[in-house]
């Protein structure tokens, strides 16, 4: 009878240590940025911003920088609808990280922003649901 408190007490400290390493905050660059892709891809945009900033704050001398600054005017763009602030992240990509990889890609969103759903373009819709164009026929 003894050996049941025992082994409840065990299990419930079990329990609640597997609880507390799942509640981790990340701390690598790399887990930052899946977990700012997953919550992109939920539809979160407000965590997925705060952990692309987060990714700018504690990694600053990092050479991948300019994908969360791109990936923070994507998210403003397409998911918040918020055309100024995505010019605005955009046109940091442009100014801070000049011979990144991005910076046509941020020169083509700053411009096209705000003139209808990107979506086709980035895979989230077929080209018939953007804009009510109908895509080639196969």
């Amino acid at each position: 009878m003894r050996r049941v408190p025992l082994l409840l007490f065990l299990l419930a400290g079990f329990l609640l240590m597997l609880g507390n390493c799942q509640k981790e905050k990340p701390k690598t660059e790399e887990e930052l940025y899946t977990v700012a892709q997953e919550a992109m891809n939920k539809g979160n945009s407000q965590e997925a911003l705060k952990y692309y900033q987060q990714i700018l704050e504690d990694f600053p001398q990092s050479s991948n920088n300019y994908k969360a600054q791109f990936m923070i005017g994507y998210v403003y763009s397409e998911q918040l609808k918020d055309t100024l602030k995505a010019r605005e992240a955009y046109q940091k990509v442009i100014e801070q990280y000049p011979d990144c990889d991005l910076v046509g890609s941020a020169r083509w969103m700053m411009e096209n922003t705000g003139k209808g759903s990107l979506d086709f373009i980035f895979g989230e819709k077929d080209s018939s649901q953007a804009g009510g164009k109908k895509g080639p026929k196969k």
